[in-house]
C-alpha cells in the first residue's frame, strides 16, 4: 500500500509541475505573439519560381524593407489592399493573433487587391459548365431555339441515302477517269 502511496504521489507531483510549466509557457508564447506583432504588418510573397514564403515586417513610413542594406527591397503599403491573417502560423487559432496582412508578387512595389481581381468566370459558373448532364442540356436548349435538329437523329432513311450518294460519286468518277484513259489510247491509235 505504501508503494502505491508513493507512486501516486510523484505521479500527482509529476503532473503539477507539467502543468505549471505549461501555463508558464502558454502566457509566455502569448505575451511573445502579442509583443511580436505590435506595430508590423505580414508580408506574403511569390516569387519568381513560384514560391510563396512570408515574414512579419515592420512598416516605415508608407513602406516597409525586406532585408537590410542599400540593395534591400522595397515595397508600397495601401491600406486599401490590406486584409486580416492570423499570426503566427501553424499555431492554435485561439493562441494566434490578428495581424494586418499584404500580398506582393516580387518584383512589384505595389500589394495586390486579392478582392480586386476580375475573374472570366466564377467558381459557379465552372461548377455549371463542367456538368454533363447540364452541359447536353444546354446544347440541346440551343439547338431547339435555333430550329437545329440532331444530326441525323433518328432519320437513317437520310443516312443511307448520303451514303449511297457519296458511293454512287465515287463510281462516277472512276468510270470518267477510265474513260479518260480509253480515249487516249484511241487517239494515239488514230495518230493524234
Amino acid at each position: 500500500m505504501s508503494v502505491l502511496l508513493v507512486i501516486l504521489k510523484s505521479l500527482g507531483l509529476s503532473f503539477g509541475i507539467c502543468a505549471v510549466v505549461l501555463f508558464f509557457v502558454f502566457a509566455g508564447s502569448l505575451f511573445w505573439i502579442r509583443s511580436a506583432v505590435r506595430d508590423k504588418c505580414y508580408c506574403f510573397f511569390l516569387s519568381e519560381s513560384k514560391q510563396l514564403w512570408g515574414k512579419l515586417l515592420k512598416p516605415q513610413q508608407n513602406t516597409i524593407i525586406v532585408g537590410s542594406g542599400e540593395d534591400a527591397p522595397k515595397y508600397i503599403i495601401h491600406s486599401t489592399k490590406q486584409f486580416w491573417s492570423a499570426w503566427p502560423p501553424g499555431f492554435p487559432r485561439f493562441v494566434q493573433e490578428p495581424v494586418p496582412t499584404y500580398f506582393y508578387v516580387e518584383g512589384n512595389a505595389e500589394p495586390l487587391d486579392p478582392y480586386d481581381r476580375k475573374s472570366l468566370i466564377s467558381p459557379e459558373s465552372l461548377r455549371k459548365i463542367s456538368d454533363e448532364a447540364m452541359l447536353k442540356q444546354t446544347w440541346k436548349d440551343v439547338r431547339e431555339t435555333l430550329g437545329i435538329k440532331a444530326a441525323f437523329g433518328g432519320n437513317t432513311l437520310l443516312l443511307i441515302l448520303v451514303l449511297i450518294a457519296v458511293l454512287a460519286s465515287g463510281v462516277a468518277a472512276f468510270l470518267s477517269f477510265q474513260n479518260v484513259n480509253n480515249i487516249d489510247v484511241i487517239l494515239k491509235m488514230l495518230g493524234g
